[in-house]
């Protein structure tokens, strides 16, 4: 199994997109307007609204390793056994509750940057200033320095990469 994304690695996920997006940006472009009116992007963009609040609040409520060094790996084998009752006690259920979460945010956070490789300059600023930042589209713009009627665009297609990947996750 994969490491537990760290606390640093949260806390720095912008720099993480930003440098993603720098690698692949040359080869990335905006959806095709054919392609955004079959998506819902006022309901699909409050779901990914309320999936990157519990996601940016994961870091303050579950305890991350500092570095790369846990890596969560079973130290049991799996026995199937039909007669046995579960005795899994509350604190067990408690860990593993705990520990699911905690690989519940890495998956989400190694989706972002997934997605981070597929978007351009323009859908990477509207991503970091609406999902991490909560800024206005009107302040988007003027960062980008376009016109809010062309953030539109830019804005659908953003949120159309990200919710064919997170979809699964806001969800649950």
């Amino acid at each position: 199994m994969n490491a537990i994304v760290t606390f640093e690695q949260l806390v720095n996920i912008c720099d993480a997109i930003e440098q993603n997006v720098k690698i692949s940006n040359s080869q990335n472009e905006l959806l095709g307007e054919d392609l955004l009116n079959y998506y819902d992007i006022l309901n699909e963009r409050k779901k990914l609204l309320k999936l990157f609040d519990n996601f940016k609040s994961a870091k303050y409520l579950y305890k991350f390793p500092v570095s790369n060094a846990m890596r969560i790996t079973p130290t049991y084998e799996s026995k199937e056994i039909c007669f046995q009752k579960s005795s899994q006690s509350q604190i067990e259920k408690a860990v593993e509750k705990y520990v699911d979460k905690q690989i519940l945010t890495t998956e989400i956070y190694n989706t972002i940057l997934d997605v981070s490789s597929r978007l351009t300059n323009s859908e990477c600023v509207y991503l970091i200033n609406t999902f991490f930042q909560h800024k206005s589209e009107e302040s988007i713009a003027e960062i980008i320095g376009i016109s809010k009627t062309y953030l539109q665009r830019i804005k659908k297609s953003c949120i159309v990469k990200m919710w064919t990947e997170l979809e699964k996750y806001c969800e649950e």
